[in-house]
């Protein structure tokens, strides 16, 4: 791979989020991801809230872009996003139930240097 070369990636298989501040992904030194979706598929028998945020210390109010979002039970959500994300920055999330919802990441990875 050349740098500037874009190349459609997973760019995380399915992670479980916990019931404190999960990293779900770091972006790899001198690379960029471009997020195109994000699944959210919880795995329990009652609803659980996720909150999804971008780098901070911890998914809070101040810098998520999902905010306690309810996911069904044994349901699946796709979130169709624009998110870049630079090199060193991270995906961070929690859910009110530590390890009964997964997080996966498709995108875009382009080398920057």
């Amino acid at each position: 791979m050349a740098v500037g070369d874009v190349f459609p990636k997973m760019l995380k298989a399915p992670t479980f989020l916990g019931a404190s501040t999960t990293t779900v992904f770091t972006v790899t030194t001198n690379y960029q991801w471009a997020v195109k979706q994000i699944v959210v598929c919880n795995t329990d028998g009652v609803e659980r809230l996720v909150t999804l945020a971008y780098d901070g210390s911890a998914a809070t109010a101040g810098n998520c872009f999902v905010y306690r979002l309810p996911v069904a039970a044994y349901d699946t959500v796709v979130l169709d996003t624009a998110l870049v994300f630079e090199s060193g920055d991270t995906l961070q999330g929690l859910s009110d139930t530590a390890d009964k919802v997964t997080v996966s990441v498709t995108g875009w990875e382009r080398q920057v240097a």
